[in-house]
C-alpha cells in the first residue's frame, strides 16, 4: 500500500515540478484582472443588476440541488486550507503560501462583512422569489463572499505553487473553471448576491499576491521543512481532516463533498507521518 502511494507521487511529480516563480508580467495581468473585477463588484453592487442577476439565476433551471450543495463546501475556508496543504507538498513554498494566504483571508473577509454589513439575499428578498438550497446563511454580513474569496485564493495559491500549470492548458483551465463554478454556487443556493461573488474573486487573488509578497519578506517555508515543522503541519492537517467531519452539513450531497475532502487529509497525514518516520528508520 505504502509503495503505491509513493509510485504515485513520483508519476505526478513531473506534472507539478516547477521553479517556484511567476513572472512579473503574469503577476501584474493577474493583479489588473483581480482589480477589474473589484470595480465590477463595486458597480453591479450599486445597480439594479445585483437584485436583477441574482433573480434571473434564481428563476432558471440551475439542476439539481444535490449538485450545488456539493460544489459549495469546496469554498470553506477549513475545506481550501486543507486541499493547499494537500496539493501543496510538492512545493518548496506550499505549506507557508497555504498558511499565509489563510491567514489573510481570515483577517480581510470578516473586517470587510462587519463593515458593510449588507444583508443577505434571504433577508430582504421575498422567500417565493428565490430556491434557496441547503441551509444558506439569512442574516447580515454578505459582501464579500467568504467562499468565493477562497476558492480564489486556491485556484491562485495553486498557480504560485507551481507556475509550470500555466504552460498546461489542460490542467490549468478546469483548474480555473473550477474556482469560478464553486464561487458561482453561493449565488445559486442563495447565499450571497453576484456582487459579493465578484468581490470576492477580486479579494483572493489579492490574499494570494500577498501571501507570496510575505513569504519574500519573511520566509516561514525553510521551517516547514524542518521536523518539527512537518510536525506541526501533520497536526494541522488531523485537526482540519477532524474539524470538515463534524461540521459537515446534513444533506447528503454536502456530508459527502466533506468525506471526500476527509480522505484527501487522512491521505496526506499518513504520508506525513511516513515522512516523519523515515530519519528515525535510517539511524
Amino acid at each position: 500500500m505504502v509503495g503505491m502511494v509513493w509510485a504515485t507521487k513520483a508519476a505526478v511529480r513531473p506534472l507539478f515540478s516547477s521553479t517556484p516563480r511567476l513572472s512579473l508580467r503574469s503577476q501584474s495581468i493577474a493583479l489588473g484582472l483581480a482589480t477589474l473585477l473589484l470595480l465590477l463588484a463595486w458597480g453591479v453592487w450599486h445597480s439594479e443588476l445585483n437584485r436583477a442577476w441574482l433573480l434571473a439565476v434564481h428563476a432558471s433551471d440551475m439542476g439539481p440541488d444535490a449538485l450545488w450543495i456539493f460544489l459549495t463546501q469546496w469554498g470553506d475556508a477549513a475545506v481550501v486550507l486543507l486541499l493547499l496543504l494537500v496539493l501543496g507538498r510538492s512545493s518548496r513554498l506550499g505549506a507557508a503560501l497555504a498558511i499565509k494566504g489563510f491567514l489573510l483571508g481570515s483577517l480581510v473577509s470578516p473586517l470587510l462583512k462587519a463593515w458593510w454589513s449588507v444583508p443577505r439575499p434571504l433577508a430582504v428578498i421575498e422567500a417565493g422569489l428565490l430556491s434557496p438550497m441547503g441551509n444558506p446563511p439569512g442574516a447580515a454580513n454578505s459582501m464579500p463572499s467568504g467562499h468565493a474569496l477562497a476558492a480564489s485564493t486556491l485556484v491562485c495559491l495553486i498557480i504560485l505553487m507551481y507556475p509550470s500549470l500555466l504552460r498546461r492548458k489542460a490542467v490549468v483551465l478546469p483548474l480555473i473553471l473550477g474556482g469560478l463554478v464553486v464561487a458561482f454556487s453561493r449565488v445559486v443556493v442563495g447565499a450571497h448576491w453576484p456582487a459579493d461573488v465578484l468581490a470576492g474573486l477580486g479579494l483572493g487573488v489579492w490574499m494570494a499576491w500577498l501571501a507570496m509578497r510575505w513569504e519574500v519578506w519573511w520566509p516561514w517555508s525553510p521551517f516547514f521543512a524542518t521536523l518539527w515543522g512537518n510536525g506541526l503541519l501533520l497536526l494541522l492537517e488531523l485537526g482540519l481532516t477532524v474539524y470538515v467531519v463534524l461540521t459537515a452539513p446534513p444533506q447528503t450531497a454536502g456530508l459527502a463533498a466533506m468525506l471526500v475532502v476527509a480522505l484527501l487529509g487522512l491521505l496526506s497525514v499518513l504520508l506525513r507521518y511516513i515522512g516523519l518516520r523515515q530519519p528515525s528508520a535510517g539511524r
